[in-house]
Parts: C-alpha cells; structure tokens; sequence
C-alpha cells in the first residue's frame, strides 16, 4: 500500500502519465508556463459593492477576492492539488497557499512567508478573512512566523550539520513522513504559490521557476490591475479592468487541456463572482489503491470468461 501523511495516492493514472516522473524526474525539467490576461471587471465591481454594502467592517481587496476564485477553480479542478513524489503522483488532502507579505515598501523592511490553509467549501468572505488576518498581522510587524524560526534555529548549526539535516528533511520528505510542523515550516509545501507583483506596481507577469524542494506544483504571479480600453465589432468603446497573471506548472500532474480548461473556469469565477457566495458542490474523490486492484481483477475475471 503507497501512503503517505500528506497526500493519496493517485491510483487510476493511465500508462503514459505513470511514466512521466521516469522520463522528467525533476520539476525543473518538466514545468510548463503562460501569460494570461483575465478580465477583472465584474470582480472589481464585486468587490466595491460589498464594501460599500458594509461601510466600516472589513473591506475586501482584489488581491482576496483573486484569491479566492483561485482556491475555488483548485477545489472543481482537483488535479490543480497534485504533486510528484517519489516517482508517484499524490493528490494533496489539504487545500493551501503560500504569498509573501512585506511589512513595509522599502528595502530593508523583512518579509514573513506562511502556508495558509482553507476548508474546500469555503465562501469568499470566509477565505478573504483568513487571509486579511495572515497580511495585517504581517504589516503590524507581528510575532515573527514558523518559517522564520526554524531558518533561524537551523542556521546556528556549522555547515556540515546543517547539509546533513537538509538531507535528512528531503529523505523524510520523500518518502512522506515529514511532520506537519516541519511542511508548514518551510512554505514550500502547498498547493501553489502566489506572488501579487502587482503591489508593488509592476504591471507585467513574470514566470517564476518551480522549486526542487517540497512539494508546490504551481507558482502563479499576478500584475498591477489595468483599465483598458476596447472596442467591439461595432466600432463602440468601452473600457474593461484587467490583470496579466503568469503561471507555471508541473505538466506531469495535469496535462495541457486540463490545464487550459481549468484558466476558463477561473475566468467564469472571476465573471461571474457571486458563485463565490456559495458553497460548491465538491467532486467526488478518485478510486483508491484497493478500488483500482478490484477493478482489475473484474476485468481479468471478464477477460478469462470471454475467452
């Protein structure tokens, strides 16, 4: 039986997808990047019109409410929380991000990562809350988080020491029973990873590498928000908000039409935003290892009965 503490096996891949981590055994020889331009329009209205709907309570932001149709197409597009391991695919039993928040605009302010984690029938406000949370505690310069500690606690160690406890973590790692502490410590170990550049102004996406390290099958980086202007087949002009996002994957853990077909569902999000005051109706899991060994023997039994 393959198991491991964070993850399921992935028992009904075909063949060829099976094959895959063989051929491509590390990320940086198998992820896949694009540029999209997603329209923003009706997030943006979304999102004014509930914080004009609640004058002095939490006022949500485009990066939450982006954040949250993110989490929502992961929860539909179940194979978005996959990962490569050990030559298997495992589908995460956590639903999770990883964004780093600076305390202040400048060069020499620190900046404090953390694993965020969500329930999978969460509504925006539900998610915006944790999130708004994890930031204003980052901004009020707050107690300093997991990830840094154990940096910190680990650096005292000489070099010789601490090369052998990185070894030790990846081969833990590896074969699936890291700790929890130890998978939140090091943020390295969730669903995707999102950098929101566009706070900082930039208005392009550029694609960011994925780590050999742990377990993050995706990193999404996300630019300024635009006001475009565009014209129909008519010749009228109207103007449209949008935000170039660049998003880099692991191509073993879904292939290219789940992965195009999953960036048209989080478009339909972010078009129509109120589905995210709803809680969605959850996919069924996959077939598990014993499942899949039952289906077989059916199928050998059918097999031997026909011949």
């Amino acid at each position: 039986m393959k198991w491991r503490n964070d993850a399921t096996y992935v028992a009904d891949l075909i063949p060829y997808k099976r094959i895959f981590p063989y051929v491509m055994p590390r990320r940086s020889a198998s992820y896949v990047f694009h540029k999209f331009t997603i329209d923003m329009t009706e997030g943006v209205k979304f999102v004014k019109q509930m914080n004009r709907d609640q004058p002095g309570g939490h006022q949500y932001r485009v990066f939450e409410f982006f954040l949250a149709a993110l989490l929502r197409t992961v929860v539909m597009r179940p194979q978005l929380n996959r990962f490569m391991m050990n030559y298997e695919t495992w589908q995460r039993k956590e639903l999770s991000l990883n964004f780093v928040v600076k305390e202040d605009y400048t060069d020499e302010a620190p900046e404090h990562s953390a694993i965020l984690y969500f329930e999978p029938d969460m509504t925006f406000p539900e998610i915006a809350t944790i999130i708004n949370k994890t930031i204003e505690d980052s901004r009020k310069g707050g107690e300093e988080n997991e990830t840094d500690r154990a940096i910190e606690f680990f650096l005292h160690f000489p070099k010789i020491i601490l090369r052998a406890i990185v070894a030790l973590i990846r081969l833990i790692d590896r074969i699936g029973i890291a700790p929890q502490a130890l998978r939140d410590a090091d943020g390295l170990h969730c669903t995707a990873f999102v950098a929101n550049l566009g706070s900082i102004n930039l208005t392009s996406s550029p694609h960011h590498h994925l780590y050999e390290w742990g377990t993050t099958s995706i990193f999404l980086t996300m630019g300024k928000l635009q006001r475009r202007r565009v014209t129909d087949d008519e010749g009228n002009r109207s103007y449209i908000d949008t935000m170039d996002i660049g998003v880099t994957l692991d191509e073993r853990i879904a292939d290219g039409f789940y992965f195009i077909r999953s960036m048209q569902v989080l478009q339909e999000y972010l078009a129509n935003p109120e589905r995210l005051l709803e809680r969605p109706e959850i996919p069924p899991p996959g077939p598990t290892q014993k499942e899949m060994r039952r289906r077989k023997r059916l199928a050998r039994k059918e097999a031997k009965r026909r011949s």
